[in-house]
């Protein structure tokens, strides 16, 4: 009490205890205004995050983790969010992860990166990434893009055991393929101009029990591609056409009708389905 009259008694000390108290203050509001939002941020609504529904290995694509709801939204309060916490699944597009993720963990900017390559933040686990070399007819260069889908054909000459001559087999060997990469119209390997006879290269996503047919294909027989609708397409199998019931005017033969004995391969040579 001494010393508080002693102050006040000189303008020095009436300065000092002037800015002491206003130092109070300040503390004072400050404390109040932080304990303030606080309140109000434990009162709001929850924040939407994305969550890993189950482990998320490292170089898992983002674009297949958004396709097949391989995340869950769920409301955090804000001060449980993690720095950089993504909100939407489009920014999950063209990423791959860099790191394993745990089931329940929040997925975040920093668990993913842009491929050198966007081709691998397209594929999952069970799919593969093919190439193969199409002429301008059969692969539909320049019209076909990059995200289009499409049917593959597999055309053969073969002759079976015991006949006489070959005879040639169309086979519908995949639907609703996507196509990664194709090139754009009017260019070639080297950049020049191209021609209907020069093959160029699209590459499909195909799954991992598709590739080795579609590879064999390519090697020994001829593919074609043909582009489906972007929505609203039809399915109707696979198939097999043969010569005869294409010029009588027969429907392909499905698959499930050919039976897998090599009597059954023989009538189809032959013209028996």
């Amino acid at each position: 009490m001494q010393l508080t009259r002693k102050l006040l008694s000189s303008r020095q000390g009436t300065v000092l205890v002037a800015l002491g108290a206003g130092l109070v203050a300040v503390i004072a509001l400050l404390t109040f205004v932080n304990r303030y939002k606080d309140s109000l941020d434990q009162r709001a609504d929850p924040v939407t995050v994305l969550v890993a529904r189950g482990e998320l290995p490292k170089g898992s694509s983002g674009d297949r983790i958004a396709s097949k709801g391989q995340f869950q939204a769920t409301g955090f309060q804000r001060d449980r969010i993690k720095e950089g916490a993504i909100t939407d699944p489009a920014s999950l597009r063209g990423q791959v992860a860099v790191r394993d993720i745990a089931p329940g963990q929040q997925l975040t900017t920093a668990d993913f990166a842009r491929p050198t390559d966007s081709v691998l933040s397209r594929l999952g686990p069970d799919e593969r990434a093919l190439t193969v070399p199409l002429d301008a007819a059969h692969g539909m260069i320049g019209q076909i893009q990059s995200g289009d889908h499409v049917d593959v054909f597999a055309g053969f000459i073969v002759q079976a055991d015991g006949l006489g001559r070959p005879r040639p087999v169309l086979r519908v060997l995949l639907q609703d393929v996507e196509v990664l990469s194709a090139p754009k119209p009017g260019t070639t390997r080297a950049g020049g101009v191209s021609n209907a006879n020069q093959t160029q290269n699209i590459v499909l996503r195909v799954k991992e029990q598709d590739a080795p047919q579609v590879a064999f294909t390519a090697d020994n027989g001829k593919l074609w591609v043909s582009l489906r609708p972007q929505a609203g397409a039809e399915a109707s199998g696979p198939s097999l056409v043969v010569l005869d019931r294409l010029l009588t005017g027969k429907p392909p033969i499905p698959l499930d009708s050919t039976g897998s004995t090599k009597s059954g391969v023989k009538r189809i040579y032959q013209g028996g389905l």
